[in-house]
C-alpha cells in the first residue's frame, strides 16, 4: 500500500514562535507552551478552532522532539513504535491498525 501522506503533510518543527527562537527554550518553557495550546483548545467556541489548537499543541510537540534531537526520520520511527505498543495494546481502531501494518511493511 502507497502512503498516504508525504512530509509536507506531517507536522513540522517550529525553529521560532512569538516568544522566540526554541532553541533557547528550557523544559519548562516546552512544558508551559505546550499547556498554552491545551488551555487554548479547552477555551475554544468551535469544533475547527479546537481542532486547530489541539494540532497546535502537537506542533509544539514536534518541536519539542526536534529540540531534543529526533529529526523527521526519528520521529517517523517513534511514533511507528509508540503506534505498535498502542496496537498491541488493543487500544487503536480497527481501521488504524490497517494503516499502521501497512506503514511498518515499509
Amino acid at each position: 500500500m502507497a502512503a498516504m501522506y508525504d512530509s509536507n503533510d506531517l507536522p513540522c518543527p517550529v525553529i521560532r514562535d512569538s516568544k522566540g527562537y526554541v532553541s533557547e527554550y528550557t523544559e519548562l518553557d516546552w512544558a508551559y507552551r505546550v499547556r498554552e495550546e491545551l488551555d487554548e483548545a479547552l477555551a475554544a467556541k468551535t469544533f475547527g478552532n479546537r481542532a486547530e489548537e489541539i494540532a497546535d499543541a502537537i506542533t509544539v510537540c514536534v518541536s519539542w522532539l526536534n529540540a531534543l534531537g529526533f529529526d523527521e526520520q526519528d520521529r517517523i520511527d517513534l511514533f511507528r513504535e509508540i503506534n505498535k505498543k498502542n496496537r498491541d495494546r488493543g487500544y487503536m481502531e480497527v481501521f488504524s491498525d490497517e494503516l499502521c501494518k501497512a506503514d511498518e511493511a515499509q
